[in-house]
């Protein structure tokens, strides 16, 4: 399913449209940007689309489109909701470079973690980034996240393998520390 509109003072999460694929699969084309995702190879048009429709019929998924001053800039979720247990996977991706380094991820993470808690029974978040993503690491850190394990050697990342580190919230950590 697509989230609702919410606000922030750097970023506005709204709905995804299928326009919006246009823009994604150019993101998904550039290397930069692609370096630190579990996806290296951009898809097509069509499969980007299919992509959207996908998630806007899953109730297991919410997903956000991210602009910043009008422009999209990225796409964020919330992932392989599991209903029962409460908890979901988060992802995001901030695809135009030029808006990187703003505190986009920061903000986008804060306000999708305050949904999952505020707005959705959910009790936590797991996310995971790969060591050498320091813009991920320090947006988690500044959403409440905290490293919970890695996989040694998960991922190969200019030249090298490179762990995953695995993070995770929980709502009543999140709570204290927003309250």
């Amino acid at each position: 399913m697509y989230g609702p509109v919410i606000e922030g003072k750097l970023v506005h999460l709204r709905p995804p449209t299928a326009d919006d694929a246009v823009v994604m699969i150019t993101w998904l084309e550039d290397m930069e940007v692609t370096r630190f995702l579990l996806r290296r190879h951009p898809p097509s048009l069509d499969e980007e689309k299919e992509w959207l429709e996908k998630m806007a019929r899953d109730p297991d998924h919410v997903v956000w489109s991210v602009e910043r001053k009008g422009a999209l800039v990225g796409i964020t979720g919330i992932h392989a909701i599991n209903w029962k247990y409460g908890s979901g996977t988060t992802g995001t991706m901030i695809g135009d470079r030029t808006a990187w380094g703003k505190g986009l991820g920061r903000e986008m993470m804060q306000l999708r973690t305050r949904y999952a808690f505020t707005q959705l029974p959910l009790r936590k978040l797991k996310s995971a980034y790969f060591d050498g993503n320091e813009a991920s690491a320090k947006a988690q850190a500044a959403a409440g996240f905290r490293e919970a394990g890695r996989y040694r050697g998960e991922s190969f990342v200019d030249g090298r393998w490179v762990d995953q580190v695995l993070t995770e919230v929980l709502r009543e950590d999140w709570l204290k520390a927003n309250s």
